[in-house]
């Protein structure tokens, strides 16, 4: 089941489509590694998938099952703030406040903030990134101050 978003599709997950997700999964794993991957319909020849697109419908499977939605959408969609708070995972006035500090660029519509997806992900990346150097630090640290032993 599918509803239209704004420039996306948000694609529900359905309890009856479990066992097909099961079979996909499991297919999809089978070939995990190989060099081609082939999509093939009833009455139509096999069509050779790229592996970026092999990569997003096993994803898309794995998410699906796990009872999750899936979203669909181009990299250079324009979210709200709330859209891009719940992205990041937190609040729309925390990100209010990274968007005034000049941490993450955005567009002013009216009174509204329009912020791109692609600086969003690009923001989310380099502090994925700070966050794994401090913990990485964290532990040599602690290494080195015997915790460890």
């Amino acid at each position: 089941m599918a509803t239209k978003g704004p420039a996306s599709d948000v694609i529900q997950p359905v309890a009856a489509d479990n066992a097909a997700l099961d079979a996909l999964e499991a297919a999809l794993s089978r070939v995990a590694g190989s060099t081609s991957f082939c999509l093939s319909g009833p009455d139509t020849a096999p069509i050779e998938l790229p592996e970026s697109l092999y990569r997003a419908l096993r994803d898309a499977a794995h998410i699906l099952r796990q009872g999750s939605a899936v979203v669909i959408s181009p990299l250079q969609r324009r979210l709200s703030t709330t859209e891009a708070g719940d992205l990041l995972g937190v609040s729309r006035q925390y990100l209010t406040r990274l968007i005034d500090k000049g941490e993450i660029p955005c567009d002013r519509t009216g009174r509204h903030r329009r912020l791109k997806l692609s600086d969003v992900l690009e923001y989310k990346r380099r502090r994925d990134e700070a966050r794994g150097a401090f913990l990485d630090d964290l532990t040599a640290e602690s290494a080195d101050a015997g915790y460890y032993d």
